[in-house]
Parts: structure tokens; sequence; C-alpha cells
């Protein structure tokens, strides 16, 4: 009887953490496993790029359908110039849980109150190494005395190779990697 029961609790246990690692099959909330998920306008691989979305964004499933998800409403739309009547946005469904991934390993960094709004690691994206560079230049503008608080930050979508904190809610300044590891 014994053996029957911790049999029964080990099927239980493995069926639950299996089910929380598996991708999305029915509609429903998910969340998103991938650092970074491409979003595309129809079911497929070759399907054009419109968006993306990152690590633990929670998302909707309307449906599912040979290993794709479908995250948005049927609306009215342009692929490759043509109209069509039903075009959706996309995500592969392999990527998705239906359980919020634990959050990656932080950087540890002064508790200094003046820097607000520095993504996590794996938020938006980012890398360990590009929140550690953004925690490095809030701290250098802060001690610099060119802001005073800094409210967020960011790797600009626009510029390659360039980062950004916003400085008293009123200013984005721009840097480089190499712009601040010069300035220690």
């Amino acid at each position: 009887m014994r053996i029957k029961v911790l049999i029964f609790v080990y099927v239980l246990v493995l069926g639950i953490v299996c089910s929380a690692y598996s991708e999305a099959d029915t509609p429903g909330t998910y969340y998103v496993i991938a650092d970074i998920l491409n979003v595309r306008l129809a079911p497929s691989p070759k399907a054009k790029i419109t968006n993306r979305i990152y690590r633990q964004e929670k998302i909707v499933v309307y449906e599912v359908k040979n290993g794709w998800a479908r995250i948005s409403k049927y609306y009215d739309g342009w692929i490759e110039g043509v109209p069509q009547r039903k075009v959706a946005r996309w995500v592969a469904a392999k990527y998705l849980s239906p359980t919020r991934p634990v959050d990656r390993p932080q950087p540890k960094f002064s508790n200094d109150p003046r820097i607000q709004g520095i993504p996590k690691v794996g938020q938006y994206g980012l890398t360990k190494s590009e929140v550690e560079l953004l925690y490095r230049a809030a701290e250098y503008f802060l001690r610099t005395g060119r802001c005073s608080l800094i409210a967020y930050g960011d790797k600009s979508v626009r510029k390659p190779n360039t980062y950004y904190v916003n400085c008293d809610g009123r200013e984005n300044l721009f840097f480089k990697p190499s712009d601040i590891l010069k300035a220690k």
C-alpha cells in the first residue's frame, strides 16, 4: 500500500512539473518562457515578424494550430502589401507555459534609492551584462551630477549598440558601452 501511495505521489508531482513546462495547447493565459519571442503575421517560421515579446510576459492565447498560438483577435490587415480579411498575431507555442518562469539571477548593486527603473535580467530581452551596464551608467550620471534621479533605462531599439537612462524624468541620456567603461 505504501509503495502504491509513493508511486501515486511521484506520478502526480511529475505530471504537475511536466505540465508547467509544456507548450500552450489550449486557449487561455500563458507566460513567455523564451528570452525573446518573435510575433508573426501567420503561423509559420517564415511569416513576417511584427513584434517581439519577452520572458515572463503574460499573454492570452485564442487558439493553437500546428504548434502555433494565436495571441490576437482576427482583424482586416495587409500581408506583403496585399489586403487580407483575416490577419492575426502568432507565436511558437513551445515557448509558452501556463506558469510564470522564475526570475533570472540578478546582479548585486547598491540600493541607491535614486536609481528606480532599471529593468531586471531577462526583462525586455536584456542580458546580465546589459543590466550591469545600465546600473554602471546610472551610477556614473548620478556621481557626475548630470542627474539627481534615474527614472528608468533600457537598450535603444533604433540606435545600434546604444543604451539610455532617463535623467530626472525629463531627458534620456544615450550612451554606448565604451562611453561608460572609459568613464570609470
